[in-house]
């Protein structure tokens, strides 16, 4: 018999599971032909009614083109961002939000860009006073 904290693990293994799916696009039908399984086993790794093997966590990994971190504790190898509390996040955003976001990010992009230009201006000018 398993214990709480067994549980507790496979259940945020599974909510990851799922989440990471949805993330990419996948349904649940998809993900259990990608892994050469039944619709039913897969719905079960989801579930937290079975755990996941090695061989199928290698398998999803790849699939979803993420680490095993992530989907064993919810970090990347690099950075610790958790994922899932990424994604709730990201749920709770209005489309006035997003467009917000993106906007922001187009003036930095710009920011970035004419800061860039302006180096290589800077550059220039000091390339031509040389040579004078």
């Amino acid at each position: 018999m398993k214990n709480i904290d067994d549980l507790q693990e496979q259940m945020e293994i599974a909510e990851r599971l799922q989440l990471l799916r949805n993330a990419k696009g996948f349904i649940q039908k998809d993900m259990a032909e990608l892994l050469e399984m039944s619709y039913h086993t897969y719905v079960k790794l989801e579930n937290a009614s079975h755990g996941i093997t090695t061989k199928n966590l290698i398998k999803v990994c790849k699939i979803l083109n993420v680490s095993a971190d992530m989907i064993l504790f919810g970090v990347t190898g690099n950075d610790n961002i958790n994922f899932a509390e990424y994604i709730r996040c990201a749920r709770l955003l209005s489309d006035d939000g997003i467009g917000e976001i993106e906007d922001s990010v187009a003036l930095i992009k710009k920011l970035r860009g004419s800061g860039q230009e302006e180096q290589s201006a800077d550059a220039e000018e000091k390339e031509a006073a040389l040579d004078v």
